[in-house]
């Protein structure tokens, strides 16, 4: 060490060592500050997401019942109160109402933006193809006046019956045994088959047929377009040697009938054709991978936005985007039956929890003038179509219900016509029940009253439905 030298060269190499090690611990201590502050924040992101799906799913808000005013709601929560799962009403009241409730999600969100998607499975019902026609409906013709008991009945090609009628398809059921097409030609003696009380006579007519009974004062006269199916029941007492006659034409396919002089029959005839009916249920997870949310909404910088495109703008425009959702169950029961027409929405849904109450009826009252309403029945897995209808405005209302590819027909008063629910219900329980008002033409809907007397709504239970909550959070500042 020389004169005047403050340290010694040891002690100065040991000083400039310090300081670099000083300096480094300084870097690192900003840097690691650095990530311990970026940690934090990622973590506040991710929690908004995750804290706001679990006040969602998790409490039933405050107050409870808050979906019947929406307006009042203090907490925001969709849990059944009570219940197992979440509330299909809740979830619908929080996205229609979703303006009326902006500083609740802003208190959720802590001010952040969000879009909140949920995905429910459903139902979505169809009705392709027409409903047949009613031409004639169980009508039992025989002489007004009772004595003799019989009726001068044809159904030919022509207005005067000489000329056969043309079918696609014939049948006759006798004494329990049915022969179709060809096999009937077995039951001829000559060109004739000799009808006898109990027969019945089905056929699809090829051409336009018509029909005529008369006794007397008394004539009726039908013209039956080419497609109906007619179904003759010969229920006696008299058949007055009535017989079908291939003489004009051939068996199986072209005939007319004769001996008609004093005959007893109950015929119905309408369109051959039913509509086919489709109830395809769809579930929560393929709406997500289809991008088909059953609800959806964001919030922007405190405003509701319905818009995807403003959406998508506005997250790629923040440097972060959090994600989170949950699977959840959903507990749906409806029962409105003033709603309108849907192929989604129904007026009744849920599990019937036991047989309905005898005599059930569904009532349907209709105002003044020509219309139709159509109704599809899922009861279990079966799919049934109802078609409420009135063609002039003098007619009664009348329906046909189609069930297992059979139809059905029923006739009312000048304004209500009842159908049994034994009808349109299968006698089991614990099985889905649902109804979709699915058309009204013709008709306001405001004028038409659907009713269910007794009401059913004792008897069901909701429905558990799979769903998803998704929830995408992000600041674009």
């Amino acid at each position: 060490m020389r004169r005047a030298q403050l340290l010694s060269l040891d002690a100065m190499l040991s000083l400039i060592i310090m300081m670099f090690v000083f300096a480094a611990v300084i870097n690192t201590s900003a840097a690691l500050k650095g990530e311990i502050t970026s940690m934090l924040g990622w973590y506040e992101r991710a929690n908004i997401a995750d804290n706001m799906l679990d006040v969602l799913t998790k409490g039933p808000g405050d107050p409870v019942n808050w979906e019947n005013n929406p307006a009042d709601v203090r907490v925001l929560g969709l849990k059944q109160d009570g219940g197992f799962g979440l509330s299909y009403e809740k979830i619908t009241a929080m996205n229609e109402h979703a303006s009326e409730l902006l500083d609740k999600f802003t208190n959720l969100s802590l001010g952040k933006d969000f879009l909140i998607l949920t995905y429910i499975s459903k139902f979505r019902v169809g009705i392709s193809g027409s409903f047949p026609k009613v031409y004639i409906d169980n009508m039992t013709f025989s002489n007004p006046n009772g004595n003799p008991p019989g009726i001068n009945f044809q159904i030919a090609g022509d207005e005067h019956g000489n000329t056969p009628i043309t079918v696609s398809y014939v049948e006759i059921v006798r004494d329990g045994n049915r022969y179709v097409n060809e096999d009937i030609c077995g039951l001829k003696r000559g060109n004739n088959i000799n009808l006898q009380e109990g027969d019945i006579i089905g056929f699809v007519l090829a051409n336009a047929a018509t029909l005529t009974a008369k006794r007397g004062q008394y004539t009726y006269t039908k013209t039956l377009p080419e497609g109906t199916f007619v179904r003759i029941y010969i229920t006696g007492p008299e058949s007055s040697n009535f017989k079908i006659n291939f003489g004009g034409g051939s068996c199986p396919y072209s005939f007319k009938f004769s001996g008609k002089g004093n005959v007893v029959v109950t015929v119905s005839a309408y369109d051959n054709t039913v509509p086919e009916i489709t109830a395809n249920y769809t579930y929560a997870s393929e709406l997500m991978e289809r991008r088909e949310p059953t609800y959806y909404f964001a919030v922007i910088n405190g405003s509701l936005i319905r818009d995807m495109n403003l959406i998508e703008k506005s997250k790629n425009s923040s440097p972060w985007v959090e994600v989170a959702q949950r699977r959840v169950i959903v507990e749906r029961f409806e029962y409105n039956l003033s709603a309108g027409p849907s192929a989604e929405r129904p007026i009744v849904y849920g599990v019937l929890d036991g047989r309905l109450p005898q005599n059930t009826q569904l009532l349907i009252s209709i105002p003044a003038g020509k219309g139709n309403l159509t109704i599809v029945i899922l009861s279990g897995s079966n799919e049934r179509g109802l078609m409420v209808y009135r063609e002039d405005v003098d007619e009664p209302v009348k329906a046909v219900l189609v069930r297992d590819n059979t139809t059905t027909s029923y006739e009312g008063n000048s304004t209500t016509i009842g159908i049994p629910m034994k009808d349109l219900v299968e006698d089991e329980t614990k099985a889905p029940l649902g109804m979709w008002l699915y058309s009204v033409s013709g008709w306001d809907r405001e004028d038409v009253e659907i009713s269910i007397v007794p009401s059913i709504r004792w008897s069901l239970k909701p429905k558990f439905e799979e769903g998803v909550l998704k929830l995408v959070v992000w600041d674009d500042g």
